[in-house]
């Protein structure tokens, strides 16, 4: 699944939220900017949707960190802290499933 990163009503990149770590409910993934993407732009008001039903995602914190620079190539990820349990079982089972069948 893809979800849309977005401030001020403008999509800034698309990301995969391909890791997990559902005890302490965080998603992170790799950031593929658009045009409206602007580095360094610190802690803003970055929202995040699915891109299959364009539902916001309720989180605490969205970190967007770019070591694009320092990598010599582009390397920006982001971090999303989800508001609830319940939030995170809706939108990241899989990243739940994952984590249970460590332990299976």
């Amino acid at each position: 699944m893809k979800y849309e990163i977005q401030r001020q009503d403008k999509v800034i990149g698309i990301t995969e939220l391909e890791g997990g770590d559902p005890p302490m409910g965080f998603v992170f993934g790799a950031v593929d900017p658009t045009d409206f993407y602007l580095s360094g732009e610190g802690k803003t008001d970055y929202k995040i949707y699915t891109c299959d039903t364009n539902e916001e995602i309720a989180s605490e914190s969205i970190t967007i960190e770019d070591l694009s620079e320092a990598m010599g190539e582009q390397c920006i990820e982001v971090t999303v802290l989800v508001k609830s349990a319940e939030e995170y079982e809706r939108f990241f089972k899989h990243h739940l499933d994952a984590y249970g069948k460590q332990f299976s």
